[in-house]
């Protein structure tokens, strides 16, 4: 398949709007959203992250081809240097919390699992709407908000909004197209089934931010 990226989005198209609609990201957009609920985001996000860039490198050693081993390798260092810097900007200590929430658990959970037990291409396809996802939300905020000179939030939105995430994003989708390209219909499906997941995974954490979701027991 040549281009399995562009097949696979049109299966998720309505979880990216389902996330566009999110009251998470309408409050961050229009500089609203309440300081606690981004502490908890950010919180979450940076246990996420840890666990994300130790996917990345693992799947890095299943690359057949240098360049593709070295750019998931410097995808983790830049998620090391990049996000840290984030997380000291708007992470406030006090509001500090080392365990995961039950979906920030299951995200990086389910990740796992697959890049180290299953096909580089289902590991490819599972890590990609990390990628995809913050890549359209931020172009998307930075497209239709109004208050870029006063949004608290909009050192985060430019981030994600980049020309350097831009790059990474496009290198990161043409290694797995080139991948799906030699892959046989049972391999492409899984591709399909674990990209959709990780795409339903990206709404469940915003959500699970915006609720501060906490264990029931």
């Amino acid at each position: 398949m040549s281009n399995w990226f562009n097949t696979v989005t049109i299966k998720t198209d309505s979880i990216l709007e389902k996330i566009k609609e999110h009251p998470f990201i309408i409050e961050l957009m229009d500089g609203t959203l309440s300081k606690e609920i981004f502490q908890f985001y950010v919180n979450q996000d940076s246990l996420y992250l840890s666990e994300y860039k130790k996917t990345l490198a693992q799947l890095s050693i299943k690359c057949a081809a240098a360049n593709d081993t070295q750019f998931f390798l410097d995808a983790a260092t830049g998620i090391i240097l990049v996000e840290d810097e984030l997380h000291q900007v708007f992470l406030n200590k006090e509001y500090f919390n080392k365990e995961p929430s039950p979906s920030c658990e299951l995200y990086t959970g389910y990740m796992s699992r697959i890049a180290n037990n299953h096909s580089i291409e289902e590991g490819l396809a599972v890590i990609l709407p990390c990628f995809t996802i913050y890549k359209e939300i931020g172009d998307y905020i930075l497209a239709n908000q109004t208050n870029k000179d006063n949004n608290p939030y909009q050192n985060w939105i430019q981030t994600y909004a980049s020309e350097d995430f831009a790059n990474a994003v496009l290198n990161a989708i043409e290694i797995t197209n080139r991948y799906a390209e030699k892959a046989p219909e049972e391999v492409l499906n899984k591709m399909d089934l674990a990209f959709i997941k990780s795409s339903k995974l990206e709404w469940m954490f915003w959500d699970s931010a915006y609720n501060k979701e906490a264990w029931k027991i």
